[in-house]
């Protein structure tokens, strides 16, 4: 218990220490560069805990669910807790636990996006019924429910960026009202053809393509797929509070996974 303990404070140094390096040396770099930089910090932090994050993408979570070997990600420590009555959740809604022990095969951020990716399939198909029944220790749940635009992290430019495991609902949607079609235009330079209808956590949004977005092939209705979210920062650009999504945002990408 020592050993973990000791392995604990250890990692928790180097994550502080490594934020803080991130802090010191961001201010001074483009935004190429500080993604870049910041990329290379999250494949050091890999390492250096033997994560493999790669192997418990949204993609994979996709082939599991559609497999009908899905489960859900969770690091119950040296000592795993057994929860009486899982076995029925598991047997109504086809979902089991991977439990990862005391060390984990991927990062507590990987495994919230993994199992949001998997709740939200859970949510098409049985409704919101098997929040009730599952274990409250699933990394990933207590976020459940809450808006995405929470604590959004903005660039230099006053912009962030988001990428999201959603489901697909539709194409269509008026991307904005024609009043407000002006500003929209000062702040992405065009005004947006459409907009895409989709879930995520739980909760359904319309946000507007970006005019220069590549949809490629449309997606079918329910689909677990990816997407790229621009945010601008209403602090910077100081559009009108009536424009909707608020804050404002555009649709960058889409990748279908497939």
């Amino acid at each position: 218990m020592k050993s973990v303990l000791n392995n604990v404070l250890v990692a928790l140094a180097f994550l502080l220490f490594r934020a803080f390096q991130i802090d010191a040396q961001e201010h001074s770099l483009t935004d190429e560069e500080r993604q870049t930089k910041r990329d290379s910090i999250i494949a050091e932090t890999e390492r250096h805990f033997g994560w493999n994050d790669d192997a418990y993408s949204v993609k994979t979570a996709k082939e599991k669910w559609l497999s009908g070997d899905a489960k859900m990600l969770l690091q119950d420590g040296i000592a795993p807790v057994v929860y009486i009555g899982q076995e029925k959740f598991a047997k109504r809604y086809g979902i089991g636990y991977h439990d990862f022990g005391c060390i984990a095969n991927c990062s507590d951020t990987q495994m919230a996006k993994y199992n949001t990716a998997i709740m939200d399939c859970l949510t098409v198909k049985f409704g919101k019924g098997w929040q009730d029944s599952i274990r409250k220790d699933v990394p990933g749940l207590d976020k459940y429910g809450v808006s995405v635009f929470k604590n959004i992290q903005y660039e230099g430019n006053g912009t962030g960026m988001v990428v999201l495991p959603v489901i697909y609902k539709a194409l269509g949607r008026s991307a904005s009202d024609p009043e407000e079609s002006g500003f929209v235009l000062d702040i992405i330079n065009c005004v947006s053809p459409t907009s895409m209808e989709f879930l995520y956590r739980g909760v359904e949004y319309y946000i507007p393509l970006s005019c220069n977005a590549e949809s490629g092939e449309t997606p079918l209705e329910n689909e677990l797929i990816e997407i790229t979210i621009r945010v601008f920062n209403p602090k910077v650009f100081r559009y009108s509070k009536n424009i909707k999504p608020s804050p404002f945002c555009v649709i960058e990408t889409i990748n279908l996974l497939r």
